[in-house]
């Protein structure tokens, strides 16, 4: 994990704020005068950003690659959202609005590049940009839609049809899925184990096949329909 010396600069400032599509060009303008002046921050696929009791101390935009935010409890993981150019982790945002600590933890899914600013700096900002505090209210209603949504499937959907949604969503042209059993387990909210047995069902009934390191799906049709059942 290294930290360049240089700033994010004002033409990729202006191709980020151009990604937060919620605002107006005005503010989107305004936006990017913020984000040039923020320091880089290179991560690598792997690295973890923040852990649970770490105080926040800084606000971060991801210029490229993506971050995994999840809960993490005896050895189970459920990955709460992530956060790609053209989104802020809403995790970050309440911990520096209300100086608490980190609750989760965030991960490099690959290598990605970061801008940030110091807590100081934020806070500053945020009391001067009425561009900014739009960002941050439209960042917290859009993930509080999405756990509201999360929520709803926990209580109220089957693993089967959470698990055939998430195989369908994650799967290439070539119907082929590239996550580890604990991956899917962590998307879904649910234990390794469990996602192990229902996949091996799934083989049994002829709707995918199983390989080291990936799952091929066979049958799209049944694991649609499986997928809209409660």
């Amino acid at each position: 994990m290294t930290v360049d010396s240089n700033r994010v600069g004002a033409d990729s400032a202006r191709t980020l704020s151009k990604l937060f599509t919620s605002l107006n060009q005005e503010d989107r303008h305004e936006l990017a005068g913020l984000f040039a002046l923020m320091h880089i921050r290179t991560v690598n696929g792997g690295d973890i950003l923040f852990r649970p009791g770490v105080s926040c101390e800084r606000f971060a935009v991801v210029i490229d690659g993506s971050i995994r935010v999840s809960l993490v409890h005896a050895g189970r993981e459920k990955t709460l959202y992530r956060v790609e150019p053209g989104q802020l982790c809403v995790h970050t945002l309440t911990n520096l609005l209300n100086d608490q600590d980190y609750q989760a933890q965030a991960t490099a899914e690959v290598d990605s590049q970061i801008g940030w600013m110091d807590a100081g700096a934020f806070r500053v900002a945020y009391s001067e940009s009425n561009a900014l505090q739009r960002l941050v209210v439209a960042s917290l209603s859009e993930r509080c839609f999405h756990f509201v949504r999360d929520i709803h499937d926990l209580c109220f959907r089957s693993v089967t049809s959470r698990l055939s949604e998430k195989l369908l969503e994650m799967a290439g042209h070539e119907g082929i899925v590239e996550a580890s059993h604990a991956d899917l387990a962590a998307a879904i909210g649910s234990s390794r184990e469990v996602i192990s047995r229902q996949l091996k069902a799934f083989a049994n009934d002829g709707l995918l096949e199983m390989k080291r390191g990936a799952i091929t799906l066979i049958d799209f049709e049944s694991l649609l329909a499986l997928s809209s059942a409660e």
